[in-house]
């Protein structure tokens, strides 16, 4: 008799000893999320990688999104099934500050020597003579405006795709 009560004690307590238990975790809000979590909204890369490159853009509908270079950010603004529809911001970072700048009035450098995290990029600056001065140091093809990139310039650049 004993030796059925221990083994009865012994499977109410693995039962409830195993039970699951079920906790709601709540979904971070933008303040919580860390710089480690930020994840580029185009190609999923976590963008901690190359801080440096990191770009945002801040919407009324999605929230902040993260991007690992001005590329990815375009490629989701040009697209109408993915861009934001009430966009607050867009804060790139000049290339040369680290600081982030408005990206509506930057001046991008295309086609130059140095590469960002997924090859070719648009290299943002907040200065015309900034980006003259990078143009000719990296032997850049052009400087381009905001409103200047369209789609078949940031899949020229795509096709380049020569990776750090």
């Amino acid at each position: 008799m004993t030796i059925r009560f221990i083994i009865l004690l012994g499977s109410i307590f693995l039962i409830f000893a195993c039970e699951k238990k079920t906790e709601v975790t709540p979904i971070a809000k933008e303040s919580t999320i860390t710089q480690e979590e930020h994840r580029c909204a185009n190609c999923g890369m976590y963008t901690h990688i190359y801080p440096n490159w990191e770009q945002k853009v801040i919407s009324g509908d999605k929230g902040t999104m993260y991007f690992d270079g001005a590329r990815c950010m375009f490629k989701i603004l040009l697209d109408s099934t993915t861009a934001p529809k009430h966009i607050e911001e867009i804060q790139v970072k000049d290339y040369y500050s680290l600081q982030y700048i408005d990206g509506t009035k930057a001046f991008y450098v295309i086609g130059s020597d140095v590469l960002g995290p997924m090859g070719n990029e648009l290299i943002p600056f907040e200065t015309k003579s900034a980006a003259e001065e990078f143009l000719k140091d990296h032997k850049g093809e052009k400087i381009v405006l905001f409103d200047e990139v369209d789609m078949p310039l940031i899949m020229k650049l795509v096709g380049k795709m020569r990776m750090k």
